[in-house]
């Protein structure tokens, strides 16, 4: 399902791609700057009350998300990976694609078809087969 380009031939192939891409974090070359979803998300999320954030991580993201122009790019998003949520990041950010076109800078490494947040050990950690997600990974 999902593929793996490398930056080089984005520009080729981007008009093409119809799936959400997720730059590794190195590449600084982007021709739009990237918008922090950080405070905002956050802000969302505090009105929530803690139980339910499980749940509703999805909307607050989607509603902030709604406030940018269409084919964004997006970065920031570690409040996404908060253990007490217990989601899935990327289904949430593909499902997001669905209904406005964005772009978003992973927070992580990238090896071998595998998109890692934080370290092995720690309760955060998450590791995600792009082969898995319908996204474009741009190495």
């Amino acid at each position: 399902m999902g593929e793996i380009i490398k930056y080089g031939n984005l520009q080729r192939q981007k008009n093409t791609i119809s799936r959400l891409l997720i730059y590794w974090t190195r590449i600084r070359e982007l021709s739009s700057k990237p918008i922090s979803v950080s405070k905002p998300l956050s802000e969302k999320l505090q009105d929530v009350s803690p139980r339910s954030r499980t749940m509703r991580l999805a909307s607050c993201f989607q509603s902030v998300l709604a406030q940018y122009p269409d084919n964004v790019v997006i970065k920031d998003i570690d409040v996404m990976f908060n253990p007490a949520y217990q989601v899935d990041v990327l289904k949430i950010l593909t499902e997001a694609r669905k209904s406005k076109p964005y772009s978003v800078i992973w927070p992580g490494r990238y090896e071998n078809g595998t998109l890692y947040y934080s370290e092995q050990g720690y309760q955060d950690y998450k590791a995600y087969e792009v082969k898995n997600y319908d996204i474009t990974c741009v190495i």
